[in-house]
């Protein structure tokens, strides 16, 4: 792993270092601070590290990969003569590496629970997640124009490397038709098509499923009718490409499949609260955080 270690400025919704602990035991990311829900994925290269929950520690040998999440209350600590890899990950960041490809409700089911693998006995594995980890702290630290796309592609890199190696999603999606793996497929689906403005009715029909069968199911597990999940993405969508595309609002509507822009305006205006080019504006200006005009927790989808 490369020498470098506390990299990106306080603010940005992403965080990476590498820490060597010498001969004293340290605690990973204690003054780092990222706006809301957040993800850390720890490569542990050798020694070994401590979590800390409440009264109870766990003790992990390298070499070995964890992903926690935010509500898993933990301090992790790396023991004396480690080598550990470190990123933070915020909401938008993970949101933008998971993208929307078939797999993506994959990895944000795998995103949203903490577990960890062995890298020991894997040569292949462990090399392919040493050169992620790699390029992602030379891209943090070197900030070449672009960085933060290659940052997010290697994070989607990561992502798939876990999934690959913690599911089954060809299982998953043999299996009978509960509404467990209804609900997936409709998520699936969206990531798929929601640039199509697909009706629920046409998800419903191409699931075997009745819209009230679907509504039932989303509202039942979620607490959210599928209309709301599928606003929900294009409209996280549409604020990505305000904040890090140069497209104009014409070229944006037509790419999410509205008929016009005042339309996509509107639809955007609905479920912000800010018309687009304002909005756009604001998260753009020198020292107007993200936090203050986004409403959306990027987690909550799906």
């Amino acid at each position: 792993m490369t020498g470098v270690s506390a990299l990106p400025r306080s603010g940005l919704p992403f965080h990476a270092e590498v820490v060597r602990t010498g001969l004293s035991p340290r605690y990973l990311g204690g003054l780092v601070e990222i706006p809301g829900r957040s993800k850390q994925i720890i490569l542990l290269e050798q020694g070994a590290l401590t979590l800390d929950r409440l009264e109870v520690a766990e003790h992990v040998e390298g070499p070995a990969i964890l992903w926690i999440t935010d509500q898993d209350a933990v301090r992790v600590r790396a023991r004396a003569g480690s080598t550990v890899g470190h990123l933070i990950l915020g909401e938008t960041t993970l949101a933008n590496a998971i993208g929307h490809k078939p797999e993506a409700v994959d990895l944000r089911l795998l995103a949203g629970r903490s577990f960890r693998l062995s890298l020991a006995g894997d040569d292949g594995f462990r090399s392919d997640v040493q050169r992620a980890f790699d390029l992602i702290l030379r891209e943090a630290y070197g900030r070449a124009p672009g960085y933060e796309t290659v940052t997010e592609a290697q994070i989607r890199v990561l992502l798939v490397l876990l999934w690959r190696n913690t599911a089954r999603p060809d299982a998953l999606r043999a299996a009978p038709a509960t509404s467990a793996v209804i609900l997936q497929r409709f998520r699936q689906m969206v990531e798929t098509h929601f640039r199509d403005r697909w009706t629920v009715a046409r998800y419903s029909a191409e699931l075997g499923v009745s819209p009230d069968r679907l509504h039932g199911i989303c509202a039942r597990v979620l607490g959210t009718p599928p209309l709301r999940l599928i606003h929900g993405r294009t409209a996280q969508e549409a604020e990505v490409l305000l904040e890090r595309s140069t497209q104009t609002l014409d070229q944006i509507a037509a790419y999410l499949g509205f008929r016009s822009t005042p339309q996509f305006s509107a639809f955007f205006r609905a479920e912000t609260g800010h018309p687009p080019g304002a909005w756009r504006k604001a998260v753009r200006q020198d020292g107007e955080p993200r936090a203050a005009v986004q409403k959306r927790s990027y987690s909550d989808w799906p």
